[in-house]
């Protein structure tokens, strides 16, 4: 028998967060949730996908959890994916990937699904419980890649 592994150890507060979504609105909601929830991390937040793409070629910090928009202008999310897919910008092993949109549409949904990069898809705000979940989840993955 396997002996259970211990993940108390495992804590969301110290991650590093990449939210990119041409909303201020939206970011200012994700920080106060961020904040009920304990954490204390990095945020590295982007209104412009561009920019945010700039960040990713000339940082070596990768983010643990990536909140992307999918209804941006100029570039949208599904867009902004593919750049960092095809640019090698993240990895979908080391990097979560949530799509987070206030459209319920099923065509939205469906290609959010069909991305290989994209754990989940959150319609828009993200509460305390989903992150927490989220979060733990991909401690909880990258803990037993390095077992």
């Amino acid at each position: 028998m396997t002996p259970q592994k211990d993940l108390s150890d495992l804590d969301p507060a110290h991650m590093h967060i990449m939210l990119v979504d041409d909303e201020d609105d939206y970011h200012l909601i994700t920080r106060l949730m961020l904040r009920k929830a304990g954490f204390k991390g990095k945020l590295s937040a982007f209104l412009d996908p561009a920019e945010a793409m700039d960040h990713l070629r000339n940082s070596d910090s990768r983010p643990d959890l990536l909140l992307v928009d999918i209804n941006m202008p100029a570039t949208d999310g599904f867009q902004f994916l593919e750049s960092c897919n095809r640019d090698t910008l993240i990895e979908c092993d080391a990097t979560t990937v949530v799509m987070c949109s206030s459209s319920n549409r099923p065509v939205d949904m469906q290609m959010a699904r069909d991305v290989s990069c994209v754990r989940e898809y959150i319609e828009k705000p993200l509460t305390t419980e989903q992150f927490t979940r989220i979060a733990r989840e991909h401690l909880q993955r990258s803990q037993a890649q390095k077992d």
